[in-house]
């Protein structure tokens, strides 16, 4: 009987993980039905793929890059996933008179936004530390999604929130 039972919720496993590995190639017009708003594109261009653009979603900037296969998201998408998010440990040297007093950005991040600052700092127009807009990166299939955190996330919460994303574009996907 417990062998039976055991083989009975083996083929359960397998027949779940099944139904939710239903392979899906993203197309542009897939993220509007979890509510992205596009809103431009990158000075970057990111060779091998096919489109990317950046927008918002839940109050925060989503950006996304699409290639033409899943071979080609997993070999490029890390890449630029990595690149576009990279922290560096030591900040960089900027101009004096930017206002700026360190950069925490690898040197391929093309959007930045100012954190730890305080109200006072951000009028005179200082900013203490220039990070990558984007924290968090992942790839699913034939996309790379990388995700802003909201003032309330942190990286755990904000990837938590990403892979959200993704499972609900999937949802919609198989359902239409």
């Amino acid at each position: 009987m417990k062998t039976l039972l055991k083989i009975v919720i083996f083929i359960l496993i397998i027949s779940c993980s099944n139904a939710e590995d239903i392979e899906i190639t993203y197309s542009e017009s897939d993220f509007s039905m979890i509510g992205w708003k596009e809103k431009g594109g990158f000075e970057t261009k990111f060779d091998g793929s096919v489109y990317s653009k950046w927008g918002y979603i839940q109050g925060s900037e989503m950006a996304l890059v699409l290639f033409e296969d899943q071979i080609s998201a997993q070999d490029l998408g890390e890449k630029y996933g990595f690149e576009q998010t990279e922290m560096l440990i030591q900040p960089q040297e900027t101009d004096e008179d930017s206002g700026d007093s360190g950069s925490f950005f690898g040197s391929k991040v093309e959007k930045t936004d100012c954190r730890g600052f305080s109200g006072a700092a951000l009028f005179r127009g200082e900013c203490p530390r220039r990070e990558p807009l984007y924290t968090i990166y992942l790839i699913d299939e034939n996309l790379l999604l990388m995700l802003e955190p909201t003032r309330s996330e942190d990286k755990e919460s904000t990837k938590l929130r990403l892979i959200k994303i993704i499972s609900d574009l999937r949802d919609k996907i198989k359902n239409k």
